[in-house]
């Protein structure tokens, strides 16, 4: 708050008059030998911005009538001041009698911001680790996931809350002053979810599980198979989880929307999921078998076979084999190992040993992955298919325009709904795919932060890929963090704790 000191007569404006005339209302008056005193008085002064306006009480001579706060009032109305006014604040000049002082008595009334809409989760949207638990002694029971969240028929999973418009404020001299309005927001997409009238609640149709995967709310039943999938079973397809207790033959196929568990192995076969994928066994792929999961993935070894992960992967140890995650890649159990074959990923590598005495050719890469490499590629091909259209639209829009009234008005007019709709649906899918092109190549420019943690030894053989950076292993290199630095591959003690 200002004070008088502060005060400046340039960057204020006053409004002077004489008080009404009437008890405690004069400036001037007779005293007792005729003589002109002059009563109590108050001047008004307004900022130029109309945030405060300041009241001065004016000190009268002796005997000179006082000041009433009904013509005080008067006073403060008719220098314009309409709003913000402190009744509390001119009683108490009133009553202090501090001539000279200029007090505020009155204040802008500030403009209240609306809120933004939110989105609030009433489940767990943290990222699955898929990780095992550790039960001690360097043990992990690999039946015990972090795969999924469970839920029920009806199940609150999402409230949207409406944004609000906020309160616009007034300066005192009644000049509005414009708030800013929240901004909404929509609520995700979403598969087996109910959805109310006013599309402020999510809710599951079903029982079974929720994913939240790709900026997407999925709701799956869980199709179990008791024993193994085999010709008895046939190909599995699936909208929802699929837990299978036994083993998965080789030449079958496993698709589902959701999770896949696999109490076995998995043969020659494909695994394909739109969550995470866990595997209690392992993959004897002969260069066969692949795993292919939107989420992450959790093994206990694979054997010339492939993965291909949206998040992480953990494996025991990998044998001539193609893993590519999105996350990282841990592999440390028993073995640790990573023998033979190619690893591409996008986070971290965490493994105990790469490549084998033999000198397996083992090659590891940290950065974006080939699949985000060819989903920017596919995006932007996308883009421009959908501008193609909207210029095709363009063109019906003339000819709308050449034969309004010319034309059956049905017609006409069922031609002018379809080109606004799918003008609407076009402007959605470009921003859609320049929303996601933008977090792609986001994690392009940060390709070269991961780093690979070895906990015991990178054999002859090894090459280890960062960026634009290559490094071939030509002797052992033992207990080692490789990273990029300068354009190339460098390494030095391991930058994590032992295994």
């Amino acid at each position: 708050m200002k004070n008088a000191k502060d005060f400046s007569q340039e960057n204020s404006k006053a409004a002077e008059m004489p008080a009404d005339a009437g008890p405690g209302g004069d400036r001037a008056g007779l005293g007792e030998d005729g003589g002109e005193k002059r009563g109590e008085d108050i001047k008004i002064e307004i900022t130029k911005d109309e945030s405060e306006a300041w009241a001065i009480l004016l000190e009268p001579d002796p005997g000179g009538a006082l000041l009433e706060p009904e013509a005080a009032r008067k006073k403060i109305a008719t220098a314009g001041i309409t709003h913000g006014f402190n009744e509390q604040a001119l009683k108490q000049l009133l009553a202090e009698k501090a001539y000279g002082e200029r007090r505020v008595v009155a204040e802008t009334i500030r403009p209240v911001d609306g809120e933004d809409g939110k989105l609030i989760f009433h489940f767990s949207t943290d990222e699955r680790t898929g990780k095992p638990r550790e039960i001690g002694s360097g043990r992990v029971d690999y039946r015990s996931l972090d795969l999924y969240v469970p839920v029920n028929e009806g199940q609150l999973l999402v409230t949207r809350t409406i944004a609000t418009q906020g309160i616009p404020g007034v300066t005192v001299k009644g000049r509005a002053i414009k708030q800013r309005p929240g901004k909404e927001i929509k609520l995700p997409r979403a598969k087996n979810v109910d959805i109310n009238e006013d599309r402020t609640e999510m809710r599951a149709k079903c029982s079974g599980m929720v994913e939240y995967v790709n900026g997407s709310v999925n709701v799956s039943s869980v199709y179990k198979v008791n024993g193994d999938c085999d010709l008895s079973v046939g190909n599995i397809d699936f909208d929802g989880s699929v837990h299978i207790s036994g083993s998965v033959r080789s030449g079958h196929t496993v698709k589902a929307t959701g999770a896949i568990v696999v109490g076995g192995v998995v043969e020659a076969a494909s695994i394909i999921a739109g969550g995470n994928v866990e595997i209690k066994g392992g993959m004897q792929g002969a260069d066969k078998g692949r795993i292919d999961a939107g989420g992450s993935v959790t093994i206990l070894y694979l054997e010339r076979g492939a993965i291909v992960a949206e998040g992480s992967v953990t494996v025991d140890v990998s044998i001539h084999s193609s893993i590519e995650a999105g996350g990282s890649l841990c592999a440390k159990g028993k073995r640790g190992a990573i023998i033979g074959g190619r690893v591409s990923v996008a986070g971290d590598v965490i493994v105990n040993s790469l490549g084998s005495v033999s000198h397996a050719q083992t090659e590891v890469e940290i950065g974006m992955t080939p699949g985000k490499r060819l989903r920017i590629q596919i995006l932007e091909k996308e883009i421009e298919k959908l501008k193609g259209d909207m210029v095709k639209l363009a063109q019906l829009d003339a000819y709308l325009e050449k034969t309004k009234g010319k034309i059956d008005p049905e017609k006409w007019d069922q031609l002018f709904r379809s080109s606004a709709e799918n003008k609407r649906l076009s402007d959605l899918g470009q921003e859609d795919c320049n929303e996601e092109i933008s977090v792609l190549k986001y994690e392009l420019e940060h390709a070269t932060e991961g780093k690979i943690h070895v906990f015991d030894t990178a054999h002859y053989g090894t090459k280890v890929i960062i960026g634009n950076g290559l490094y071939k292993v030509s002797d052992e290199i033992r207990y080692a963090t490789f990273r990029y630095k300068n354009g190339e591959v460098v390494y030095g003690a391991c930058e994590l704790g032992s295994a």
